[in-house]
This record gives C-alpha cells, structure tokens and sequence, in this order.
C-alpha cells in the first residue's frame, strides 16, 4: 500500500530540503530587526538630557496633569513641570491614564516641550504618527537676567478715579515726556478678571465674541484694563485665574482717562475704569513669565 522510495529519489528530495533551508536562513539573514524609535525612561531624566534618543523620540508614563487649556498642558512629575503639547488635549487628557506615551523633545518655539505623537495601552499601540497640533501657544520664559529685579515698587492698586488721584498718578506712573520710556514698577495685583470689555456697545454685551473679551486690573477703587497681552501670557493669565493666584510682577502704566465723565462711570465686576496698563512680566512659581512683546 505504501511505495517504497529509490535511493536517488531519497537524495533528491534531501538536496531540496537542504536548499530550501538555506534559502529561508539566507532571506531570514536579510531582515532587519525592527527597533522602537522611543526610548523609554522619565520625565525628569528626559528634561534634564541624560537620556539620549535619535531624533528626540521618548515613552513615558502619561504624567500628572496640572493644567491643560486647548492643545497645550503643564504636566507634573515631583516638583518638576514641562509642557506637552496635543491635538484636543483639553477634552482628551483624562483618557491618557494609564498609558505609555511616545513624544517628540521640541526646541522650537521656545520654550522646549513635548509633542505626543504615540499613545500606547497595554503594550497595544492605540495611536501612532500623530500629527503635532497646527495651533498651539506656549508662554515665553525669561531667564532670570532678563529680568530687571531693581525695578521699583509702587503702589498700583491704590489708584484712585478722582481728578486729584488721576493727576497724582499721571507725574507718578506715566513718562514725564512723551515719547520717553514707560515707568515700570514692580507691585502684587490680587484680583484680576476677564470679561467683556467695559466700553461695549449694549448691543454687543448681549452676545460677546470671543475677540469682546479683555483682561482687567481690578483695583479698590479703580480697574485698568490689561492690553497688549500676547497668546503665551493670555494662556498663563487664565492658569493663574483659575487657580486664584495673584499676579506679581513688572507693570508700566500706559494711558489715564482725563474725561470725568467716563470715569465716574461704575462698571458692573470693575467698577471705576480709568486707563490701561501692560505687563512686562510677572512670576509664576520660580519662573518669569513674559506679558507683552519687548520692544529691544
């Protein structure tokens, strides 16, 4: 029932078996191992560069949260904090619990943050090759240099809306001459809001734009409204207000209203609106934070 084999059959198929395995061993020696571009390691240890990867690529565990706002975080290991930067990262940050996440270390622009660009889950790739978010703000961070701690203090939230406190604060705050420099000065605002612009038609308070909206100083007996703040300070401003942090920092007054009329007007959550002012910068932890663009 069953046949027998030849001795040269036996041989034969013996020499494909042979070649057969050297050919599988040769393509088998001609694949490349494939390696994962992240390397794994901490927060910190990333940060401070003592973990090298090609082309910044690192895993690391979804970090605490302390802030998110839009595309952008301030993520938290220990008393170390860093910026991570993702697409929809405000409503989509409580699902990265639990995960490995794969970034990009990003230089530019300053200051250095990572980009998620993988999101694994036990050890299943969930997500991978994400884009980077097209927008998104990062607030600029001085050095400690550039930041002129000399600057005098002054007493900005005892300014008045009275004529007699306008002209006290007009030869105190404001350039002698026009066209000289702002006076800086350093002082602590504990309250400060935003909210529809003061001077809004009624017809616009109803229904305000985003763009109707504007920060303000808000003082005892007065308020200043807050201009020229830039995209990185806006997003810092509304961290330090939902977490009820006062501002401290450089101010320089930029304007005062003369006309009485305006100003006796009491504006409802302001009250007595009586010119602008810009920050130059202000602190948040051990930080400084940069509020307008400089003009050098």
């Amino acid at each position: 029932m069953f046949g027998v084999s030849s001795p040269r059959r036996w041989v034969s198929a013996l020499m494909l078996a042979l070649l057969a395995v050297t050919l599988v061993g040769m393509i088998g020696c001609g694949e490349k191992e494939v390696v994962d571009p992240y390397v794994f390691d901490s927060l910190r240890r990333i940060t401070r560069g003592d973990t090298l990867s090609a082309g910044f690529l690192f895993e690391i565990n979804a970090p605490e949260f302390e802030y998110v706002r839009g595309n952008t975080a301030i993520v938290r290991e220990g008393n170390l904090l860093e910026f991570l930067v993702g697409e929809d990262l405000e409503n989509n940050y409580r699902n990265l619990a639990g995960t490995l996440l794969g970034v990009k270390k990003t230089f530019s622009p300053q200051p250095t943050h990572f980009v998620i660009q993988r999101i694994k889950r036990n050890s299943v790739v969930e997500a991978d090759s994400l884009p980077a978010p097209e927008h998104y703000v990062l607030p600029r961070l001085l050095r400690a240099g550039a930041v002129d701690l000399e600057t005098p203090g002054a007493p900005l939230p005892e300014l008045g809306w009275k004529t007699k406190d306008i002209k006290a604060a007009r030869s105190t705050f404001l350039p002698e001459n026009e066209g000289d420099d702002l006076r800086p000065v350093q002082t602590g605002i504990e309250k400060f809001v935003y909210v529809p612009r003061h001077d809004l038609a009624d017809s616009v308070k109803a229904n305000p734009s985003p763009e109707d909206y504007a920060w303000y100083a808000v003082f005892p007996e007065s308020a200043l409204e807050i201009v020229d703040v830039t995209p990185g300070a806006d997003w810092m401003l509304h961290l330090m207000l939902d977490k009820d942090l006062p501002l401290i920092g450089s101010f320089s007054l930029l304007s005062l209203n003369d006309k009485y009329q305006e100003r006796k007007i009491e504006h409802e959550g302001l009250g007595h609106v009586v010119g602008t002012m810009k920050i130059n910068w202000f602190k948040y932890g051990n930080t400084f934070i940069e509020g307008s663009k400089r003009e050098d």
